[in-house]
């Protein structure tokens, strides 16, 4: 696939398919920023203002290729709050207050991408921003339903008590004048066609979105009633207002209050809550790129920053990049920023030349776009979905819901963080250790051979240190191999098994790939792939829970299918009798088998693949190992007792250790092996000329045989699924050689 050029070369090659989705999100975006802009409590133009210089600025200054950027959904509340507390009950002043905290939030968002701040969106547990995003979609839901059905100003300002007051307004329906009645009607109409209209078949009608349908409809429904009745069919207070002479009203924002507290609690909830939208959506975006390019997430923080200060010195709103508009832009088939350009530019032309029809768009139309873009935010599919990855991950979500909706977003986070770390805790049974290995760095990456590297990953692997592991991930080209090793983790939380799926897929979408070992030892909080997994020292032995029938982790599904291809048994947590067979090699005698696991055996050729988990020494000193091997039982071959291999590893541990080289005459075989062994005759013997070549012609591997049977392994680390088929086919292959011989 040709992947779209940058710049005006880019531009040139690709205008046509990105005015046409460019067109497309207009249309969309037109409806959601008037309405944002009134559920954020500021005049109906600023959110045009806010699409307008979001879309001209960004698609020139941003770092992503196919996201939308403008007024956001999670900013509507904190800029009314804003609005609200800034002013002291004035409105209007409160939005020109507001205005210079938006200005400061731009100022803010710039210095983050500037100093690289874009990776503390990692930091963040799934769980507990999914709850905060589902409370905006409350509280959206609460000032909105309102509106809807005609009750323009509601007594309470909270999200809980206007939930309840909802029942209120729809009692008051009953005593309510014409206008009323034909407002509530129009905005639960709109609000049922968006709920009905996936089900409408006539493709002519999915041409155009739905947002746009409601707000034509609206307007003919304003018109035409208008026409029949000789007056405004909704009542000028239910219609959404914008000046003739809107650009007369402008002034600059109002900084007066930039020494209180309040205004640089504003200031910095829209930074936070515009930093986090803008990067979630982002890294959504780069998933959904047909190009799979990425994108560069500090220079968009600086664009951000950049179009969100100059929105507010000319009256707008916040600029984030926003996922459902982006969407819409991919689906369109956009290909380069131009697109993010054509819908800014275009939403200005509507303002200057359409003026007289945007201000006949009745309010509860444009509210039911928000009960129902808010409903969505909420999304209660995904409570099912949270609970299969694990019941912990639940609670986080409704704790960290209901937080945000008591005590706010910035609060409400926090303490959403601070409860999974409890709850980490409690999984764990040892807060001790996962502060002792927050500052440590857990993370080693290394080339171990030219586009294959080893990633270990040490201690925990939590929502807190993700970002050392996302940096050594982004450093390698995802064309390259790459074996993520678990072995010695001891706990892997929701949030960084989500981020690594994530990747594993990047990888394989551009030709690499990324496997995760040493998972099988930790024990699944749940049957989900994503769940949490944990050595857990609470009283419950991590291999009993394994053997009593728990899911089996990616790498041991994909080696069940092996071994359902290559005509093996396969036991994902074989009898502890295998300890004592793999003890028998000395290369095993001075370490302490904890765990057998993942046996792969043939027995007809009495091949048998295992993976084996060893350590040495203790507590600190303690030094754990986990080794993928083959033992081979050659039918009646008698063995002599040998070691070879090439880095000298058994000269650590065998007692041939003092034992001289056999040279078997092959300058290829002798110049890649050390073999050693006490029956040198034997040995020569059965390294037949076939023997020879078949290993000076293969990757090197290393063997032991102790009279009996053949130890073979290729690393002294965990294995991929790749490396296993690669060590069995090794295995049978040199099992024939020495067949042939004999």
């Amino acid at each position: 696939m040709h992947k779209p050029k940058n710049g005006f070369k880019g531009f040139v090659e690709n205008w046509q398919s990105d005015l046409k989705a460019g067109f497309v999100v207009s249309l969309v975006a037109l409806p959601i920023s008037i309405a944002l802009s009134l559920a954020s409590g500021a005049p109906a133009i600023a959110g045009l203002i806010a699409a307008v210089i979001g879309g001209i600025l960004v698609a020139h200054l941003g770092g992503s290729y196919v996201t939308i950027t403008g007024p956001g959904n999670g900013l509507a509340v904190v800029t009314l709050a804003a609005i609200t507390t800034l002013g002291g009950g004035d409105m209007l002043a409160g939005y020109y207050m507001a205005l210079g905290a938006i200005v400061v939030s731009g100022i803010l968002l710039f210095v983050l991408g500037t100093v690289r701040l874009g990776v503390l969106a990692d930091l963040f547990p799934t769980s507990a921003v999914q709850g905060m995003l589902a409370a905006i979609g409350i509280i959206i839901l609460a000032k909105q339903s309102h509106v809807m059905i005609g009750t323009l100003n509601p007594e309470s300002a909270s999200p809980i008590p206007l939930l309840v007051e909802f029942f209120s307004s729809l009692q008051d329906l009953l005593w309510a004048d014409t206008a009323h009645l034909r407002s509530a009607i129009v905005g639960i109409g709109s609000l049922l066609f968006l709920i009905g209209f996936s089900q409408i078949r006539a493709r002519w009608m999915h041409a155009i979105p739905a947002p746009l349908w409601v707000v034509v409809l609206a307007v003919l429904t304003q018109i035409i009633g208008t026409n029949v009745t000789g007056e405004s069919f909704f009542g000028p207070k239910y219609l959404v207002n914008i000046p003739a002479d809107w650009m007369s009203a402008w002034r600059l924002p109002d900084f007066s209050g930039i020494q209180s507290g309040a205004f640089w609690g504003a200031a910095i909830s829209l930074t936070f809550i515009a930093s986090i939208e803008s990067l979630l959506s982002i890294k959504g975006m780069d998933r959904l790129d047909p190009y799979k390019r990425k994108s560069n997430v500090n220079k968009d923080l600086r664009a951000l920053g950049i179009a969100t200060a100059v929105s507010g010195m000319l009256g707008g709103l916040s600029v984030v990049t926003v996922i459902a508009r982006s969407s819409v832009n991919v689906s369109n088939g956009a290909k380069t920023r131009s697109a993010n350009f054509f819908h800014g530019a275009l939403i200005l032309v509507f303002v200057l030349f359409l003026r007289e029809v945007l201000t006949q768009i009745p309010l509860p139309a444009l509210a039911a776009i928000l009960v129902f873009t808010g409903y969505k935010l909420l999304n209660p599919s995904q409570f099912r979905k949270i609970a299969q990855i694990g019941l912990e991950q639940l609670f986080l979500f409704f704790f960290t819901l209901f937080a945000t909706l008591v005590y706010g977003l910035i609060m409400g986070i926090v303490l959403g963080m601070a409860a999974t770390l409890v709850i980490q805790v409690i999984i764990t049974g040892s807060g001790a250790e996962i502060f002792r290995y927050f500052n440590r760095p857990n993370t080693l990456l290394f080339e171990e051979e030219e586009n294959k590297y080893i990633l270990n990953i040490n201690y925990f692997a939590n929502f807190l240190n993700y970002p050392r592991l996302k940096s050594k991930l982004d450093s390698i080209p995802t064309s390259a191999e790459v074996i993520a090793d678990f072995s010695s983790t001891s706990f892997v939380d929701a949030t960084v098994m989500e981020h690594l799926a994530g990747y594993v897929e990047s990888f394989e979408q551009h030709g690499g790939s990324l496997d995760l070992v040493g998972l099988d030892t930790l024990a699944p909080a749940s049957s989900h792939p994503l769940g949490v997994q944990s050595k857990s020292t609470r009283g419950s032995d991590v291999f009993l829970v394994r053997s009593s029938g728990t899911r089996l982790s990616g790498k041991q599904e994909k080696l069940r299918k092996f071994a359902g291809t290559a005509g093996l048994e396969y036991t994902p947590w074989p009898d502890p009798i295998w300890d004592t067979k793999v003890n028998q090699f000395h290369y095993f005698r001075h370490r302490r088998i904890d765990q057998t696991m993942n046996l792969l055996e043939d027995r007809s050729t009495r091949l048998m693949a295992i993976e084996v988990v060893t350590h040495v020494g203790e507590f600190t000193m303690r030094d754990s190992q986990h080794l993928a091997c083959v033992i081979l039982q050659p039918k009646g071959i008698k063995l002599p007792k040998f070691t070879l291999d090439r880095e000298r590893i058994f000269e650590r541990i065998s007692y041939l250790a003092g034992a001289q080289d056999i040279e078997l005459g092959s300058n290829v075989f002798d110049k890649r092996f050390n073999l050693k062994g006490e029956d040198e005759k034997a040995i020569r013997a059965f390294f037949s000329p076939a023997c020879l070549a078949f290993l000076a012609s293969r990757p090197v591997f290393h063997m032991e045989s102790n009279g009996k049977s053949l130890l073979i392994f290729h690393k002294e680390r965990a294995a991929s699924v790749s490396e296993f088929k690669l060590m069995v086919n090794f295995a049978r292959e040199f099992s024939d050689r020495i067949g042939a011989k004999s």
